[in-house]
């Protein structure tokens, strides 16, 4: 059973579950990835101002990113997916929205090695994307383009630390600013396996939003390039008593105290370089206006506004630990600012600054 519904601009047949009884649909379709869509079909209009892209969504699931890839930006599109039923209920909904797009039913390595070259690989996985990253960055094309969705964030946040250091070679940290720290180890992971391929990475935008963490990165290729991405990883350090935390660049990690003399939590190897190209995510959320949804806008804005500081702290956290009750956010803004330093809201957190002043002057503010 199916029923039509709209994304955007695009309709879409979805499935529904027939029975209770019946565990889950036969083609997978989440309707809380709808924001995942809209940003990544923004992201594809940026791109298509300055290029042509050919798009691959690699695990297709009904079409849902691809088609409205299609419909909304005007870009070729190839769709994939391994599970036939998903296959055929692509077909409908290319033909729905009256568009022309290439649709495989095959396991998407083996389609990415068959079809040739992609200006843009889509790899949405349900959960790592590890098993699809060397496939990707092998057929996306010269300076092209890779975005990745993770939804194993419990790994990636430190729930389950040897379960991460198994797919992504690093450890987590659980802590009050672990979406960070699992998005950077994603990250860095991508650096990783670009970088085995003679090819660095430039990350246009990111995000951590509900259960998973998006990626968009621009690849180039050369050795040179490759070791110079490969210089943006590091290590976090993180005191949980004192809440300090210190990150630093290096291949291996060192054996620095807290001022407390309490060995440092470390976290790592992980990516510790821009998370987000300041003028392309300008222009994401200039395109992402016409779909005039209020979450989509705010944080887009949030993300344009947050600055480049690696690790945020969490306000209520560190009220709690200070027996105070917390002070608005934007207060506490201001007053850093008038001490001369940076600080911003993040998009990881709604109780949460990025600034780069240290942690007693922000216990000063506080207290």
């Amino acid at each position: 059973m199916f029923k039509e519904i709209q994304e955007g601009k695009t309709r879409l047949l979805v499935p529904i579950k027939e029975s209770p009884l019946v565990e889950k649909p036969p083609v997978f379709y989440n309707p809380r990835m709808k924001l995942n869509r809209d940003i990544c079909c923004s992201v594809v209009k940026v791109l298509m101002k300055k290029e042509d892209i050919t798009f691959a969504d690699l695990l297709a699931g009904t079409g849902a990113k691809g088609i409205r890839v299609a419909n909304e930006t005007g870009c070729k599109v190839h769709l994939n997916d391994a599970n036939t039923e998903a296959y055929h209920l692509i077909l409908k909904n290319a033909k729905l929205n009256n568009l022309r797009v290439y649709i495989s039913n095959k396991e998407a390595n083996l389609f990415l090695h068959e079809k040739g070259r992609f200006e843009f690989i889509d790899i949405d996985p349900f959960g790592t994307p590890v098993p699809f990253l060397d496939a990707a960055v092998m057929r996306v094309k010269r300076t092209g383009y890779l975005g990745v969705t993770a939804t194993d964030t419990a790994p990636l946040c430190g729930v389950y630390p040897k379960t991460c250091y198994r797919k992504y070679g690093a450890i987590p940290i659980r802590s009050e600013f672990c979406h960070e720290i699992g998005l950077r180890i994603l990250l860095g992971y991508i650096a990783k396996t670009a970088a085995k391929y003679g090819r660095g990475i430039n990350c246009l935008i990111s995000h951590s939003t509900d259960h998973y963490f998006r990626i968009y990165v621009q690849l180039s290729e050369g050795n040179t390039i490759a070791k110079k991405a490969l210089e943006n990883l590091g290590y976090v350090y993180y005191c949980r008593k004192c809440k300090i935390r210190e990150y630093e660049k290096g291949v291996f990690p060192s054996s620095k105290k807290c001022n407390c003399d309490r060995s440092y939590e470390v976290g790592g190897p992980l990516w510790l370089g821009k998370i987000k190209d300041q003028k392309f995510s300008s222009a994401v959320l200039k395109e992402s206006e016409y779909l005039n949804d209020r979450r989509l806008h705010n944080l887009l804005t949030l993300i344009c506004e947050e600055v480049e500081i690696p690790f945020y702290y969490d306000i209520h956290k560190l009220c709690k630990s200070l027996k105070r009750s917390a002070p608005p956010i934007d207060k506490i803004i201001s007053k850093l600012r008038s001490k001369g330093y940076i600080a911003s809201r993040t998009h990881f957190s709604p109780t949460s600054i990025k600034t780069d002043a240290p942690i007693e002057e922000l216990n000063f503010i506080l207290l």
